[in-house]
C-alpha cells in the first residue's frame, strides 16, 4: 500500500485566508424562471465581505533596485486595478482591506509574494528583582540602565505615573503611536505595567501599595515595604504604541512599529534604540509559512540586524485540556501543551522568554501557563525564563487607590529580561548594537532550574552572572 502524501502546493494566498474567503463570500444567487416572487429582493446587491490582509512584496532578483522598485511598481498597479482602495505601505509589506475577488486578482501580480491575514495580536517588582539578581548588579556595579534606550511596543505608557515622571523615563520625542492615539497615555494598562518592570523608580519618601488578587479574584490592597523600581531604573523608555485601548492589535501595526525603531538606528551614526520589548503575539500558522518566517518574525530579525536586542514573550498557551472517552465515560485531563510558542517569539534572532514563579523558581519551576517549546521546526525555545507570576508594577490608572498593581503572564516575564539586559549595557557599553552576542551571554549564564529545555530554555536569567562573565 503506498504511503499517504502531504500536498504542499505553491500558493500566494494563505490557506487560512483562502478558507475564510470561501466560507464568507456568498455564492451567486440561482435565478428561477418558475418563481419570480423574489426577483426584486434578489436584485438588491449584497455587499461583499472584505478581508484585512498583509501582502509581502516580491522583487525580481535581477533588478538592482530590488524591493523599493517592486513596491513602487505595485503601488502603481494597485492604483490602476482598485483606484478607490486605501492601502498602507511599510518597507517590505502592504496592508489593505479587499474583497475575495480583489485578492484573487492581486495574487496574480508578479510583485506579490504572499497574502496573509492581518492577524489579531493579544498582550500576553520587588522580590522578582532579587530573583534575577538585578539588585546585586545595582549594589556591585551601579548597573542601573544609565544611557540605555529601550522601546516598549505595547498599549502605550502613562508617562505621568510618578514611577516615570520623577526621572523623565519616557522619551516624548521618540515615542510614537501606530493606532491613532497618544503613546504617552495608556488606557489599557498593559504597556505601563510592562514598562515599569524595565525602568523607572518610585520616588523615595512616600509609601506605596499594590492591588493584588486573592482567592476568588478578590482585589486586596497590600502595603509595600519600599518604593518599587524597574530592573534598569535609569534607562530611557520609548513608547511605541501598537496595541489598542482594548489590549488587542493588528500585526501590521506591530510591523510598522518595528520598522520605525529599526530606521531610528539605521539613519543615525549612533545607537538610538538598544532594545525592544514585545509582550504580545498570536498563534503560529504553520500551513502558510515556515516557522519563524511570518512577516512579523522577519521584521523582528531585521530589527536585530539593525543592532536592536528584541525580547519577546512566548505566550500563555502552555496548558490545555485533553478529552477522552472510554466505555461511555468522558474524561477531561489537564495537560501541558508542547510546541505552543507564539509568533513573533518563533523568530530565530529574538530572545523568547517564558515564565517562572517570582520568588521560588527552583521549587515551582516553569509556570503552568507558559508556552512550551520546541518550535515547530525543531529549534529550542524559549531561550530564557524569568518571573511572570503575580508581578507588581505600575498601575496606569492614576485615579486608583494603589499606584501599583499585580499582573501575571509571560508578558511580565519578558520585561524582566529586557531590564536585565538594559542594566548590563549601562556597564558594558561595548556590547551596545551587538544583540547576537548579548543573547549568547545571557543564555550561557542562565541558571539551570533542572527543568526540560523545552520548558525552561537555557534557564532563569541571571543578571549578576552575565555581568561578571562578560
Amino acid at each position: 500500500m503506498p504511503d499517504a502524501r502531504v500536498s504542499l502546493p505553491r500558493v500566494k494566498i494563505a490557506p487560512s485566508l483562502r478558507a475564510r474567503m470561501d466560507a464568507e463570500t456568498p455564492s451567486a444567487p440561482q435565478a428561477s424562471s418558475a418563481d419570480s416572487r423574489f426577483t426584486a429582493a434578489a436584485a438588491i446587491p449584497t455587499p461583499e465581505p472584505t478581508f484585512d490582509v498583509i501582502c509581502s512584496i516580491h522583487a525580481d532578483p535581477d533588478d538592482p533596485d530590488g524591493i523599493p522598485a517592486a513596491r513602487e511598481a505595485l503601488k502603481i498597479k494597485i492604483a490602476e486595478l482598485f483606484p478607490a482602495m486605501p492601502v498602507t505601505y511599510s518597507e517590505f509589506y502592504l496592508q489593505m482591506h479587499a474583497t475575495a475577488e480583489q485578492l484573487n486578482v492581486l495574487s496574480q501580480e508578479d510583485n506579490v509574494e504572499m497574502i496573509w491575514p492581518n492577524h489579531d495580536l493579544e498582550g500576553h517588582l520587588l522580590t522578582s528583582a532579587e530573583t534575577v539578581k538585578a539588585s546585586a548588579c545595582w549594589r556591585t556595579f551601579e548597573a542601573r540602565g544609565n544611557g540605555v534606550a529601550w522601546a516598549v511596543l505595547d498599549t502605550g505608557i502613562n508617562a505621568k505615573h510618578p514611577h516615570f515622571a520623577t526621572l523623565n523615563t519616557v522619551d516624548p520625542k521618540l515615542s510614537k503611536s501606530f493606532v491613532n492615539d497618544d503613546p504617552l497615555t495608556d488606557p489599557n494598562g498593559h504597556g505601563t505595567h510592562v514598562a515599569g518592570i524595565i525602568a523607572g523608580a518610585a520616588p523615595t519618601g512616600a509609601t506605596y501599595s499594590v492591588t493584588t488578587l486573592e482567592e476568588g479574584d478578590v482585589q486586596v490592597s497590600v502595603p509595600l515595604d519600599r518604593p518599587p523600581s524597574g530592573l534598569a531604573p535609569l534607562a530611557s523608555l520609548v513608547s511605541v504604541q501598537v496595541l489598542r485601548k482594548d489590549g488587542g492589535g493588528k500585526t501590521f501595526d506591530a510591523i510598522c512599529g518595528l520598522e520605525y525603531i529599526r530606521k531610528l538606528n539605521q539613519t543615525s551614526r549612533n545607537i538610538r534604540i538598544d532594545g525592544a520589548n514585545l509582550s504580545f503575539g498570536y498563534d503560529l500558522e504553520p500551513a502558510t509559512y515556515g516557522c519563524g518566517y511570518s512577516p512579523i518574525c522577519e521584521e523582528v530579525n531585521r530589527a536585530v540586524n539593525a543592532g536592536i536586542c528584541v525580547v519577546v514573550s512566548c505566550g500563555n498557551s502552555g496548558f490545555g485540556v485533553s478529552e477522552t472517552q472510554a466505555a461511555g465515560v468522558q474524561t477531561r485531563t489537564g495537560v501541558g501543551v508542547s510546541i505552543s510558542i507564539s509568533d513573533p517569539a518563533n523568530s530565530d534572532l529574538c530572545i523568547a522568554v517564558g515564565s517562572v514563579h517570582k520568588s521560588a523558581p527552583h521549587k515551582y519551576g516553569v509556570s503552568y501557563f507558559s508556552s512550551k517549546g520546541p518550535t515547530l521546526d525543531g529549534r529550542q525555545k524559549p531561550d530564557l525564563v524569568a518571573p511572570g507570576e503575580r508581578i507588581y508594577s505600575c498601575n496606569a490608572d492614576l485615579t486608583a487607590a494603589d499606584a501599583y498593581i499585580e499582573m501575571s503572564g509571560t508578558s511580565m516575564a519578558a520585561p524582566h529580561v529586557s531590564g536585565a539586559i538594559a542594566a548590563f549595557l549601562s556597564v558594558r557599553s561595548d556590547y551596545r548594537g551587538n544583540p547576537r552576542e548579548l543573547k549568547s551571554i545571557f543564555k550561557s549564564t542562565a541558571l539551570d532550574l533542572g527543568r526540560a529545555p523545552t520548558y525552561q530554555g537555557s534557564g532563569l536569567v541571571d543578571a549578576f552572572k552575565a555581568l561578571t562573565s562578560a
